[in-house]
């Protein structure tokens, strides 16, 4: 993202706090809330059910709001250091795949510019009117300008961000097409509806930092029925993985004897439960390191998810592995999907597609419910070929009564009724433009999200076929939105279930 919102944690597996030595007691599923369907969820009580006066609840309240208020300052203040903004920028896969979303079609009109060039076609921001959340820097806002858009409104909270995006908007002679709104895109007053709301909102594990919450409000007020979003829609990843780097780590107490003449092999248990504990983690692992079939257990249509299905996202997975090897963790990663073509005067009646090709396969949903599977011969670039043959992807009806805006592997898992009251498709096949998908698989180019790890308490030896199944669930933490817990549901082979919950994210340093 042009995060408008936290300085992402550099959580590299050898990196990772909470190296304390400890023991964690194995709670049963019942015992974890959101696990399975028997947990119950916490009741939210409204004012008139709280405990006490009607002025303690309004105490309440007000001490609640203020935390939030205090999170989201220091969240907003976290992006006012260079660093982050350079390894954004600096990620070529990421910053490529939005300029080449922004931009396709525009460019392709007998124009020259530098660098790879978009696909010919439609120019989708051509005259419009666009609304960059998060702006940070502003590179996204001049994408769109420069993409042709007649307006801009570039929405960053932080003070000295959008003081930067306004200098970055002058330098490029852009100063009267892009406007800079500073402050929460929550409190915006826009003089205007938008053509198309653009963001890079993912965090962590897709979700961590919790920004997609502003993009659906931005979405709610202010884009017009049948506008644009970019990206469209998002994909979740899991895979069993072999780590390299964790593998070292618990190797080298074997080695010191060896080495200086002392034996500390006592101490590798020690470094296994504190380097493989509930923290997630982040690191960068490569094809030959996935241990099977990833399976795609979530997606979201971000022109109907609202942010109440956000607050459960996941699904079941299945897979088996490819051969002998040790297992250490689960790896989760997402894909996002951008639109590739203007807006249709009228909606298909098909429902909306799940697909993906993310890796070693490409799947998409039949109207059985089952998945069908070809493979694809380039896995490193295989999410640039993403579903060329289906014919009508990301369409809102309104003519449906429902339809799963939150969809697993294996089957739909959490369905919601829609309630668009305008629509928008997208031919993925117009003017045979491909898809512009940015991937942060293992198999694809690396990005700075890299992927999150979820370690097993330890390791487990797994062989050909060996079974590995289980549910996972994402939700946001109870005492900060923005950071992340995930719920891990497991089996590996007849070792029978297991249960993890992980988290990411610590409270932000107090600021003034």
């Amino acid at each position: 993202m042009e995060p408008h919102q936290v300085k992402r944690p550099r959580l590299e597996a050898r990196e990772r706090p909470g190296l304390e030595a400890r023991e964690r007691p194995r709670l049963e599923p019942r015992e974890w809330p959101g696990v399975e369907a028997e947990a119950r969820e916490r009741p939210r009580l409204e004012p008139r059910e709280w405990p006490g006066t009607e002025a303690e609840a309004r105490e309440w309240q007000g001490a609640e709001a203020e935390a939030r208020d205090r999170q989201d300052g220091a969240y907003f203040h976290s992006y006012s250091d260079v660093s982050i903004h350079e390894e954004m920028i600096a990620d070529s896969a990421r910053t490529g795949c939005y300029r080449r979303a922004l931009q396709q079609g525009y460019w392709g009109r007998g124009a020259a510019r530098p660098g790879p060039q978009p696909g010919a076609g439609v120019g989708l921001l051509q005259g419009r009117t666009v609304l960059d959340v998060g702006a940070g820097t502003g590179i996204l806002s001049v994408f769109c300008a420069q993409a042709g858009a007649a307006r801009v409104y570039a929405a960053e909270a932080s003070v000295v961000m959008a003081e930067r995006a306004r200098e970055v908007f002058e330098a490029n002679g852009l100063s009267g097409r892009i406007s800079v709104l500073r402050g929460r895109v929550e409190e915006a007053r826009l003089p205007e509806r938008v053509d198309a709301i653009v963001s890079e909102w993912m965090g962590y594990g897709l979700m961590y930092e919790s920004m997609l919450r502003s993009v659906l409000h931005a979405r709610d007020h202010w884009l017009k029925p049948g506008g644009l979003l970019f990206p469209c829609q998002a994909e979740l990843f899991i895979a069993p993985v072999n780590d390299p780097a964790l593998q070292e780590r618990l190797s080298f107490w074997a080695g010191v004897k060896e080495q200086h003449g002392v034996d500390m092999a006592c101490m590798a248990a020690f470094a296994r439960r504190c380097l493989m504990n509930d923290e997630m983690a982040v690191g960068a692992l490569h094809g030959e390191d996935v241990l099977a079939r990833p399976s795609m257990f979530a997606t979201i249509n971000l022109y109907t998810v609202t942010e109440q299905q956000l607050g459960r996202l996941g699904g079941l997975f299945t897979t088996s592995s490819f051969g002998i090897a040790t297992m250490h963790a689960f790896a989760i990663w997402f894909s996002v999907i951008f639109p590739t073509s203007a807006r249709s005067d009228s909606a298909s009646d098909n429902h909306a597609t799940t697909s993906t090709v993310d890796g070693r396969q490409a799947s998409r949903h039949k109207d059985d419910g089952q998945f069908e599977t070809s493979t694809n011969s380039d896995s490193r670039r295989a999410s640039t070929a993403f579903a060329s043959s289906v014919p009508s992807a990301y369409t809102v009806n309104p003519t449906a009564s429902s339809h799963c805006t939150v969809t697993a592997n294996g089957g739909n898992l959490q369905t919601f009724n829609r309630c668009a009251d305008s629509h928008v498709a997208f031919d993925a096949n117009a003017d045979e433009c491909e898809p512009v998908v940015l991937s942060t698989s293992p198999f694809a180019e690396e990005t700075h999200w890299k992927q999150s790890l979820l370690y097993l308490d330890e390791p487990v030896q797994v062989f050909q076929d060996t079974v590995i199944k289980g549910k996972i669930t994402l939700t946001p933490a109870e005492d900060n939105p923005r950071h992340l817990r995930v719920a891990l549901i497991y089996e590996i082979g007849d070792s029978g279930k297991q249960t993890k919950i992980f988290k990411m994210g610590e409270d932000f340093s107090s600021y003034d």
